[in-house]
């Protein structure tokens, strides 16, 4: 028995709208070729599109994983948000005894002041955005991470972390 073709052509589903017929795949399945809202023009399974499994080139799932991504305006994964990455090292080096740092930090009581320390949005607001080739740094090792008591400084090369440590050493014996 033959299938019988439904014309697409000039019918929106979600957010595609069919343009005109594009082929018949090896299983009989008719393909179409659908304008999305966004601008795209895409093949699709004919019976996806009408059935709602497709709803549009792909933009949606994009937009809707954007949205399930984003906490405080920000990207939840941060991975390329480097002021959020700045915010989380400060806490790690205060609060996970994993961490490198944390014997100089949260092993000696340096902790995250309470304004920072589950608001990016009021750390963003004190600090700004970090420059490129900035780190955080405290002004006294020896006060707290808060808005009076940090600044973003250019990091050392290793050069210079190496000369440092060398003057150290000598300072000592």
């Amino acid at each position: 028995m033959r299938k019988v073709r439904i014309d697409m052509a000039g019918l929106r589903y979600a957010r595609l709208l069919g343009v005109d017929f594009s082929h018949t795949d090896r299983h009989g399945h008719c393909h179409w070729l659908f304008a999305c809202d966004c601008g795209t023009m895409i093949v699709a399974h004919g019976g996806n599109v009408r059935a709602g499994s497709t709803t549009s080139c792909g933009c949606r799932h994009r937009e809707i994983s954007a949205a399930r991504l984003r906490t405080h305006g920000e990207r939840a994964d941060k991975r390329h948000a480097p002021t959020y990455r700045a915010w989380q090292a400060m806490k790690s080096l205060c609060d996970n005894p994993k961490v490198s740092g944390y014997p100089q930090c949260g092993g000696r009581g340096i902790a995250v002041a309470a304004r920072w320390r589950d608001d990016f949005p009021a750390f963003l607001a004190d600090m700004g955005e970090r420059p490129l080739g900035m780190t955080l740094r405290r002004d006294d090792a020896q006060r707290d991470f808060g808005p009076n008591a940090c600044h973003w400084a250019v990091v050392p090369t290793r050069a210079e972390r190496a000369a440092r440590s060398r003057s150290h050493r000598h300072a000592e014996v």
